[in-house]
């Protein structure tokens, strides 16, 4: 509405560089409340044996700058293979800590939804949550999964990451909390991802869970990082950049949902 009301007030419509400075400005979403997140009627409970029965989310946490069709694949395979009932998305917030991050959060987080909304069937369990928006810069794991849990207590929320950094897990800092890569480890659930070249200890603790695919399938992957597409607009000679400039992205066409790679192209991201 802010971004709205500043264009309508000149005369002249501001010109693309204008209305993106005006969009990477990312002061005028502070203090915005994000979207709330419908639960289902039921989220919470025990069976009288003590089984957890809680409604399971999975958080697939990352800039997504942008979204791949790696990251959906990863979570509509997290779905099929019931390890949780629902996985959400969640852009991360501004990185001041990582210069390469240049995309303004609210283009991340329309990807995101734009990815969604044309991949999957509107009753498929797979949402994006903006719960980093109002933030100044982005969450440290353990604040994203703290907050989480204290916005929505009734589910169990599960912190998906990839086999090469489960050692790592107990060193991940966090603002003011001398030991949060330890509270993270001890005193929250995570969905672990195969990764190549690394080995899922087969006695893992048990608030860890390993992504395994359903009897006699296996789990789709497709290895396609954020980093690839927008090396792959960027690096390019004289010849093909005169196609980019036309909006022919014919580099990435297929390794991104349609709806995205037209964002990107629509407003000049990873523009060389």
């Amino acid at each position: 509405r802010q971004m709205g009301a500043a264009w309508s007030s000149n005369r002249e419509p501001l010109p693309p560089s204008e209305k993106l400075k005006l969009a990477s400005d990312h002061s005028m979403y502070l203090g915005a409340t994000p979207a709330p997140m419908p639960m289902p009627a039921k989220a919470s409970g025990r069976t009288r044996w003590g089984k957890d029965t809680r409604h399971r989310i999975a958080i697939l946490g990352g800039s997504f700058d942008p979204i791949t069709d790696g990251h959906l694949k990863c979570a509509c395979e997290i779905v099929h293979a019931r390890v949780a009932d629902e996985v959400w998305i969640v852009p991360c917030g501004r990185r001041p800590d990582k210069p390469s991050l240049k995309t303004p959060y609210m283009h991340r987080l329309i990807m995101c939804h734009l990815a969604v909304n044309t991949s999957f069937g509107s009753q498929f369990p797979i949402r994006v949550c903006d719960i980093e928006a109002a933030e100044e810069s982005a969450l440290s794991t353990y604040h994203l999964m703290l907050k989480l849990q204290q916005t929505y207590p009734e589910p169990r929320f599960m912190f998906v990451l990839g086999a090469d950094l489960i050692e790592s897990i107990k060193t991940w800092p966090a603002p003011n909390v001398p030991n949060a890569g330890e509270l993270l480890y001890n005193n929250f659930d995570f969905v672990v991802l195969e990764r190549p070249g690394f080995t899922i200890p087969n006695s893992l603790p048990p608030n860890f869970t390993k992504l395994v695919p359903p009897v006699g399938s296996k789990i789709v992957t497709e290895d396609v990082s954020s980093s690839l597409i927008r090396n792959r607009i960027q690096n390019y000679g004289e010849s093909e950049r005169s196609e980019l400039q036309h909006g022919h992205f014919q580099a990435v066409d297929g390794l991104l949902t349609p709806a995205v790679l037209a964002h990107i192209i629509r407003y000049r991201l990873y523009s060389p």
